[in-house]
């Protein structure tokens, strides 16, 4: 990976920044190219894939009458599988790669501080058929954590002490974030925007081209969306990670 990543640590209360840092700071995430080892990216489709087929069985299972006949798989407009739920001895490297040095590194560099666990993975998969786009949004249930406003001030403040990261299998280009709104309420114009439609680009956003093998990390807080969600193929892990220690306690519940 070229990417070279400083690490970080605090000292007085201050957080010593990084390169990765200041990205993050400034934009709200990072591109990470070629995460996943080239000589392990075909190893960890075949895996995923045992779990996407293993966790449709569960689907077709618990259907509903009125569902289809594989259930989830085949109703909703983004299959999201949980790795923990699936996941075998012969399916370990699935696990194992979520501590793999490449993320790892970057998460100490961002979040300052060297323990660091995933805590929520998920693998997300494209429809069946074409659902089109989602909507607009921010990774905050205001019921379990503080105001989203309150949030970006201590994001600012304290830096990030959770990350999420998207990791693509296969070529993604469905994300979309609005840089910078992680410190900022949203501008009149994205209002007007959003009042009009959640469903289409903000002017203000941008879209992220994941090639096979790499990794977006991103803070939570971030305006982002789900652009189109058709039946082309796509596998991308969705993993959360959680600091211990460092400058400020986490806010995600999980």
């Amino acid at each position: 990976m070229k990417t070279h990543i400083a690490e970080t640590s605090t000292q007085k209360g201050c957080l010593l920044e990084s390169e990765p840092l200041k990205q993050f700071m400034g934009e709200g995430f990072v591109m990470v190219p070629q995460v996943i080892p080239l000589d392990q990216l075909e190893d960890l489709r075949t895996q995923y894939e045992i779990l996407v087929d293993r966790q449709k069985v569960i689907w077709a299972k618990n259907r509903k009458p009125d569902d289809p006949p594989g259930g989830v798989w085949e109703s909703s407009s983004l299959p999201r599988l949980n790795v923990d739920n699936v996941v075998e001895p012969d399916t370990a490297d699935t696990l194992e790669f979520l501590l793999h040095e490449n993320i790892m590194k970057m998460n100490r560099a961002l979040m300052g501080t060297p323990d660091i666990v995933p805590q929520r993975m998920f693998l997300m998969c494209n429809p069946v058929q074409d659902h089109g786009p989602s909507t607009w949004h921010f990774d905050i249930n205001t019921e379990e954590q503080p105001p989203l406003g309150s949030l970006h001030k201590n994001l600012v403040a304290n830096g990030p002490t959770t990350v999420q990261w998207n990791i693509a299998l296969y070529d993604d280009s469905v994300f979309w974030v609005v840089p910078g709104s992680h410190r900022r309420p949203t501008t009149e114009e994205e209002n007007r925007c959003l009042l009009e439609s959640l469903r289409k680009p903000l002017p203000t956003g941008k879209p992220i081209e994941l090639k096979a093998g790499d990794g977006l990390v991103y803070t939570n807080a971030i305006n982002h969306w789900g652009s189109n969600y058709s039946s082309k193929l796509r596998r991308t892990l969705l993993v959360g990670y959680r600091s211990f220690g460092g400058s400020s306690f986490p806010f995600n519940p999980h």
